[in-house]
């Protein structure tokens, strides 16, 4: 390739300028890697002549070396020019003088160049202390002069002198595990980092460097050649790559610089570049492009583990190691920390591909999937001719890993990440790559609804526990419904009310096929239907205006569904981008649900939906209870005392617990029993004796003298006219009691209370936290309706405090009332607590007494 005179910088540039453009004519009738090469050789041809017009051919000790993509000869339009100069020794001034004048040149015709001057000696110490600059070098390829700086520097990468295998293996696969951090893990951002996120370019790369450096191939096709990359698989990873180079390339002519982010602004002259389409087919054209783009790295992505998985077993792995099998069942075992199959034909049982994955949510000892088990999923993923969720079994395993506390965590992380969500049912592969084409979100669809369930999943974590988010969230009663609903909640890929219609309807058949219950099933629809209720009003209309607040609590109509619905819109806003959910959407959506909640318990509440809840609760219950041994006719007869509420209010487990212990020790006249919950971390009191005076006060006094916290409290009277006492409770530290002296001391004060005998425990005040001094405490008090002539219905809200149950005790005491029923909860900073009471006769108040009554609780509490 002749150059023109090569000093003559505006004729070079038209040089160049003639040749790019001609590589871009023949954009689709030649293959990415020759036009990559085709440039490289190019600027290899005005190096040469440049190196030898500044006269640098005349010294035999100096070499003039590409490295780095320019040393892989695959240059696109707008890549760096990477080298490397060589020399034996020190350089001497004309030496240094012509260099600076060879560099100068290339800046003036506008060539942009990375490079590194240094001794022989000086590049082995730069690559021992550095593995980017020995990364770089093993791509190193001499343009002109000595090519044994070329061959020394390979000869020493090839052994152990600079960098062993398993220390270069490490470096590079934790700088992998950084790039995909920071890019939280995903490829499918809508706007993509082709070279640095998952399943970009530069995985590739990390699996050919790695194999260069231990096995001294040179590309791909070698390790197709070794063994490690199946036929079928080295043409996969080809194609993705190739496909990948091409965006590329199209990025940078239409950018016209170096970039790597396949910005919005570039999207639709990249897409019309590639002949995906333009004008009125744009962004048809653009979806189409970035579909495929997202699947091919996301294939990459996918082979680079597999592939990483094999070379780090022939690098670290003695073979008697991988004799180190911890046995799972009859088809997997773990080794090496991976799960693996036992026999080839393991998938033919459809279910157990759903059962690996469940094996990984109970072992947490699993980190991935063996590469042999993972090369027989995606033959499997390939052969299937219905889909997964067609098989009972397989929709029975799919549910048990949604239920499972790890199960959204790393087992449905590596279904999504390898193609299962898709196999498992067809909607999901509807939504694979699609782009939402607004200003909002970040991901396509189907990673936002992903995000939107790992989100839910965070709900859980305790060091978050004084959120009202997690205040809300019950992860054995929500997570179910919410994940349910977050997996189908964009199957229609369209932002529209329409939209969301057809995303319920599907998402209620996906509800019924996996026999799920009918409340659970219509929450579900009703959750995706009305999934933009919360934040589409908050934004938009004033929602202090009593009369809105009143026209969407109608509309929600249950306590029940507001909480799931709160709790929807926080992951989906989360999910959406890293800067939707802040503090000023958290203070709008909090005042608008505290809002929304006061309506509800004003009495709009829909009474026919909760009898549905109790109606299945109970029989769930009673199956559970006969099951474990106890005759129907008991547990129906103890049922027959108690008050709906405790089922509609308890969970399953909770009514099965608190019903066999009761029914375990129904000689006992006094009944408590204090026993953990897991769920939520805390533990429950139970407490079933004769319904005295002030017994609900005595009770909480004692655990006042205890310094035993009360987070929620039910209150019921049963027929039989015993108090029924459900107590969720935490000890002094915030945390569970778990210490067996600690729990029977709990146990003997609580007896003491119910027997009525004196407690030796004088009630210590707690210790009011440093920060509530700093705010103004003034509980809200309201009397509400209720249809009951004899009681009072008082609800007091104010900031949680350890001293405010206590106070309220205090003047529950002086004014000599009785409580009936109480339910006492902790949302988030907020005690919210609702008494039904009556006087020392029995009587409902006068407003005179529930003045005094108020003035005592804002006196005593503010």
């Amino acid at each position: 390739m002749n150059f023109p005179d090569i000093l003559d910088i505006k004729a070079v540039k038209n040089h160049i300028a003639i040749n790019e453009a001609a590589f871009n004519r023949t954009f689709f009738d030649t293959k990415i890697e020759q036009l990559q090469q085709q440039r490289a050789q190019l600027f290899n041809h005005l190096l040469v002549a440049l190196w030898q017009a500044f006269n640098l051919d005349k010294w035999q000790d100096l070499s003039l070396n590409a490295v780095g993509g320019f040393g892989r000869q695959t240059l696109h339009p707008k890549s760096d020019i990477d080298l490397c100069i060589l020399s034996d020794k020190t350089l001497n001034k004309t030496q240094e003088q012509a260099i600076s004048q060879f560099l100068t040149k290339l800046w003036d015709l506008g060539v942009d160049i990375g490079y590194s001057v240094r001794t022989e000696k000086e590049n082995i110490q730069a690559a021992r202390c550095d593995a980017t600059i020995a990364t770089c070098l093993l791509d190193i390829h001499t343009l002109y002069g000595n090519k044994q700086h070329a061959q020394n520097i390979l000869t020493l990468l090839y052994s152990d002198k600079i960098t062993s295998s398993a220390d270069f293996f490490t470096d590079k696969v934790a700088e992998q595990e950084a790039r995909h951090n920071k890019a939280k893990n995903t490829a499918l951002y809508l706007e993509p980092n082709m070279k640095n996120n998952p399943g970009g370019m530069r995985d590739v790369q990390t699996i050919i460097w790695i194999a260069r450096k231990h096995f001294h191939v040179d590309d791909a096709e070698s390790l197709k050649q070794l063994g490690f990359l199946q036929p079928d698989e080295y043409q996969e990873l080809l194609e993705a790559y190739q496909f990948i180079c091409r965006i590329r390339w199209a990025l940078h002519v239409v950018a016209g610089r170096a970039t790597e982010e396949l910005l919005f602004e570039y999207q639709i002259e990249v897409a019309k570049f590639m002949q995906f389409g333009h004008g009125d087919n744009a962004q048809l054209a653009v979806e189409k492009m970035m579909r495929q783009l997202f699947r091919a790295m996301t294939r990459i992505r996918e082979l680079n583990q597999m592939m990483l998985r094999i070379i780090e077993r022939r690098i670290f792995i003695e073979p008697k190691a991988l004799n180190n099998k911890i046995d799972l069942n009859e088809h997997f075992f773990i080794v090496n920390h991976m799960i693996q199959a036992k026999y080839d034909e393991v998938f033919l049982n459809k279910a157990n591909v759903l059962t690996l994955f469940h094996l990984i949510a109970q072992h947490s000892e699993i980190r991935d999937i063996a590469p042999e088990t993972l090369r027989l999923l995606r033959q499997t993923r390939r052969s299937l001719l219905g889909e997964l969720q067609d098989y009972q079994a397989c929709r029975t395993e799919f549910i048990a890993i949604l239920r499972h506390n790890n199960g959204l965590k790393r087992a449905f992380s590596l279904m999504h990440r390898y193609g299962v969500l898709a196999s498992y049912f067809p909607e999901w592969k509807s939504i694979e790559g699609q782009m939402q084409f607004d200003i909002h979100n970040a991901y396509t669809v189907d990673e936002h609804a992903f995000k939107l369930l790992q989100c839910v999943d965070g709900f859980s974590d305790k060091s978050a526990n004084k959120k009202l988010i997690s205040s809300i969230y019950q992860e054995k009663k929500l997570k179910l419904i919410l994940t349910v609903a977050g997996l189908c909640h964009d199957l229609s890929g369209k932002q529209t009310h329409e939209a969301n219609e057809f995303s319920a309807m599907y998402a209620k058949e996906f509800a019924q096929l996996h026999d799920l219950k009918r409340s659970e099933v219509e929450l579900i629809y009703w959750l995706v239907d009305n999934q933009d209720l919360l934040i589409s009003t908050a934004q938009s209309r004033d929602i202090q205006d009593p009369e809105v607040i009143r026209t969407i609590a109608k509309r929600i109509r249950t306590e029940a569904k507001l909480n799931a619905l709160y709790c929807f819109t926080v992951a989906d806003l989360m999910a959406t981008n890293d800067q939707c959910w802040n503090e000023w959407q958290e203070s709008l959506l909090n005042e608008w649900y505290f809002s929304l909640r006061k309506a509800l318990n004003d009495g709009i509440e829909n009474v026919f939906e909760q009898r549905i809840v109790i109606r299945e609760n109970k029989q769930e219950s009673l199956e559970a209870l006969v099951e474990s041994g106890i005759p129907e006719h008991e547990v129906m007869s103890l049922w027959s005392v108690f008050p709906s509420s405790f089922f509609s209010n308890n969970q399953v487990e909770e009514i099965v617990e608190f019903s066999q212990q009761i029914l375990t020790k129904n000689k006992q006249a006094h009944l408590a029993t204090l026993s953990q919950n897991p769920n939520l971390e805390c533990n429950n009191l139970l407490v079933y004796s004769p319904d005295r005076s002030m017994l609900f006060v005595d009770l909480f006094n004692c655990l006042s003298a205890l310094k035993v916290k009360v987070k929620e409290a039910q209150l019921y009277k049963t027929k039989s006219g015993n108090a029924l006492e459900v107590i969720k409770i935490l000890d002094y530290n915030d945390e569970p009691i778990t210490d067996t002296y600690r729990e029977q001391r709990v146990i003997s004060c609580i007896n003491k209370v119910l027997t009525s005998e004196q407690l030796n425990d004088k009630p210590d005040k707690p210790k009011e936290p440093k920060h509530f001094s700093t705010f103004e405490n003034s509980p809200d008090i309201d009397f509400l309706p209720t249809q009951k002539s004899s009681r009072t219905l008082l609800k007091i809200s104010a900031l949680d405090n350890p001293q405010f149950i206590e106070k309220i005790c205090e003047v529950f005491r002086k004014k000599q009332l009785t409580v009936h029923s109480a339910k006492i909860t902790t949302i988030g900073e907020s005690a919210e607590n609702v008494f039904s009471v009556s006087t020392i006769d029995n009587e409902v108040m006068t407003e005179q007494d529930k003045q005094e009554l108020s003035e005592l609780l804002i006196d005593k509490i503010a």
